[in-house]
């Protein structure tokens, strides 16, 4: 969706990103990890590599990154475990340790 489109939504939306994704009870990395597993079982590919970048900025590790995919795949079986490989994916895009 493009701004320009529906301003008022978009504008809405990331207001609502923002304030859920902001350090509460859990850190801001916490709730990234959460997010990473998300998308796995949402089959987000955009979602999944925004997340682990996420993550990396707020310092998780990559061990951090795989034990959050492999509860993902615990959670989500088989048809989730495809997505690991994109995570590696974005790990290694970004760097990650």
């Amino acid at each position: 969706m493009r701004s320009k489109d529906s301003p008022d939504y978009l504008r809405n939306f990331m207001s609502f990103y923002d304030s859920t994704v902001r350090k509460g009870a859990l850190t801001e990395k916490t709730k990234e990890l959460i997010s990473i597993a998300l998308a796995m079982t949402s089959h987000c590919l955009p979602c999944i590599a925004l997340h682990v970048y996420n993550a990396i900025e707020f310092g998780a590790t990559k061990q951090e990154i795989l034990e959050t995919a492999e509860v993902a795949v615990l959670m989500g079986g088989s048809p989730v475990f495809v997505y690991i490989k994109h995570v590696i994916d974005a790990c290694d895009e970004f760097g990650v340790e």
